[in-house]
């Protein structure tokens, strides 16, 4: 007798990394929430280890933090899973130098600003773009494409 198939999607492997630890675990609860399978980080070294092991479909996480940006996260992670979306935030302007910087050599990620609104943040995620492959180095870098509340200079968590 054969197994019945699930007509369901599975739920989409999150990891959410930031070193304060209310950041993380908030993000995860509201994910976990809306149907994805989150997984909180404090630490870029640990949840590096994990994804080495079990690759996430996506990783949502702070630029600034110690020991391990989550811009070199990031690259180390899209080198595991191409497939990985991958969206990165800060409040920081630093995270802007560090992020054309990863686009120069040929990483391609999402930025959004904190605060995170919990419902851009959802919408993002059911956008289904597509990560970017990595492009070859060339001396011309992309413009930044700033998210809609950055570039319309609203805050919808203000």
């Amino acid at each position: 007798m054969s197994q019945p198939v699930s007509t369901e999607p599975t739920a989409q492997r999150a990891y959410i990394v930031d070193d304060e630890w209310i950041i993380a675990e908030t993000l995860a609860a509201i994910l976990n929430r809306n149907g994805f399978h989150a997984h909180p980080f404090h630490s870029p070294n640990r949840a590096l280890v994990r994804a080495l092991d079990q690759p996430p479909d996506i990783l949502l996480t702070d630029v600034m933090m110690p020991d391990l940006s989550g811009i070199d996260l990031a690259i180390n992670v899209r080198r595991v899973n191409s497939n990985c979306r991958i969206l990165l935030f800060s409040g920081q302007a630093g995270a802007l130098d560090l992020l054309c910087d990863a686009r120069r050599r040929g990483y391609d990620f999402e930025l959004l600003q904190k605060p995170l609104h919990p419902m851009q943040l959802l919408l993002r995620l059911r956008n289904t773009r597509r990560p970017l492959k990595r492009r070859p180095q060339g001396p011309e870098t992309p413009a930044i494409e700033p998210s809609a509340d950055t570039a319309s200079g609203t805050n919808p968590a203000a």
